[in-house]
């Protein structure tokens, strides 16, 4: 492989690696669900919003677990759009060119395309969700994320964010 080809696969191995990463403050605890989904919290004044990233997967429940062992459930779920993954594309062209003596040129052409979308579609943005402060109680919360095809992910939100990236 020529070194220009080698430093171009880095370069993409690279950019691909970026993308995987996790998008808000904390990530999910170890051992994850095989996806870097991450969530943040912010607190209101009567609630507190908690937004996760599930890298295009549908989110199916979302709870706040308690010490206890009371399982508190959200007043209100935001979920995003969801669009076709990306898919096959088949296209089509024609074209054609003229050569005329003294190295002038002409050329014309014509095409279409049209995609065909597969797999399942994929979350277009985060999920937010709100619950109620005074049923959740002070940070830290322990919150349970389900996600579709990925199975349970649990973060711990309200501590020091910098011990979680």
């Amino acid at each position: 492989m020529s070194h220009r080809r080698a430093v171009t696969f880095l370069a993409g191995v690279l950019l691909l690696a970026g993308c995987a990463s996790p998008t808000l403050r904390y990530k999910a605890e170890a051992p994850g669900v095989g996806a870097p989904v991450s969530a943040d919290y912010t607190v209101l004044l009567d609630r507190v919003r908690v937004e996760i990233d599930t890298r295009g997967t549908r989110l199916e429940d979302l709870q706040i677990l308690k010490a206890d062992g009371t399982a508190i459930r959200p007043q209100t779920v935001e979920f995003p759009s969801f669009a076709p993954n990306s898919g096959v594309s088949l296209g089509m062209g024609m074209g054609g060119t003229s050569y005329r003596g003294g190295g002038v040129a002409v050329g014309s052409g014509v095409g279409f395309g049209t995609t065909f979308p597969v797999g399942d579609p994929v979350a277009a943005g985060n999920t937010v969700a709100y619950f109620a402060l005074d049923q959740v109680g002070p940070a830290p919360w322990r919150v349970r994320a389900q996600l579709s095809g990925l199975g349970p992910a649990f973060f711990i939100l309200g501590t020091d964010p910098s011990a979680t990236k």
